[in-house]
């Protein structure tokens, strides 16, 4: 019956975004229109694919190029965050359901998953809480405003949730966002070569690192290296989210 209750609440809230995005369409041509924004996103991360395939290191994977490429246009056109985020809301709606189609991949390793059982279980809830909170006592130590601090807390799950809690806490969304895609794009351009050196190969083990430091951008990265990894990347990734969404309201008021 809960679950039926907060369905039906989702709704009018999916659909006043969806009203926002309809509204953002029907405003004046400027440069943060959708029609420039929304072709820019995906002009720069086809560019950004094309280059990562052709050079073929992690360095250049296609969401730091493509972030980079997006990042050029703004400052071209003079556009603030609040002016890409209306200009990408049709992008922000679409977030969600980008997000559970990870879970393909899990439901074809379903198997495998249960296996690892309660080992896994346990890992995931020491990564849950060690990721976000090893950032936010280095930050406290280093005198760093609750802003900041609210920020770091997010910086573990990916970019829907982040939004939603940085609005909840009263923090700003933007530096959240920033946090969010910084630690995915290190976490999945780092990660799967520092496990490997430190003698890491269970893609088990990889996926579920990947998907507790680097959330969605991660689980990406895991499903080039096997579906197999990509499953328990994506169960991190979603697992963490929610833990994360239950309990940092708690703790953070």
């Amino acid at each position: 019956m809960g679950s039926m209750t907060e369905a039906a609440g989702a709704w009018p809230r999916w659909l006043s975004q969806l009203q926002q995005v309809a509204g953002a369409f029907a405003d004046p041509l400027s440069a943060s229109h959708p029609l420039v924004i929304l072709p820019l996103n995906i002009a720069a991360f086809w560019l950004g694919l094309k280059f990562y395939r052709r050079v073929g290191t992690p360095l250049l994977h296609p969401v730091v190029g493509g972030s980079l490429l997006v990042f050029a246009g703004l400052w071209l056109m003079d556009v603030d965050f609040p002016g890409y985020q209306r200009g990408s809301g049709l992008l922000y709606l679409l977030l969600g359901p980008s997000v559970v189609a990870l879970a393909i991949p899990l439901k074809q390793n379903l198997a495998m998953v249960r296996r690892a059982g309660w080992p896994m279980m346990l890992g995931l809830l020491v990564g849950a809480i060690a990721a976000p909170l090893v950032a936010v006592v280095i930050a406290a130590l280093l005198g760093g405003s609750r802003t900041v601090i609210i920020a770091l807390t997010t910086k573990s799950v990916t970019t829907p949730v982040a939004l939603a809690l940085a609005q909840e806490l009263h923090g700003i969304q933007s530096l959240a966002a920033g946090v969010v895609a910084f630690t995915g794009i290190v976490g999945a351009v780092f990660g799967p070569g520092l496990l490997r050196l430190l003698g890491i190969a269970d893609e088990r083990v990889m996926g579920l690192s990947l998907g507790i430091n680097a959330h969605a951008i991660g689980t990406v990265r895991a499903l080039e290296i096997s579906a197999l990894c990509a499953a328990f990347s994506a169960l991190a990734m979603g697992l963490c989210g929610a833990l994360t969404a239950l309990l940092l309201p708690l703790f953070v008021g």
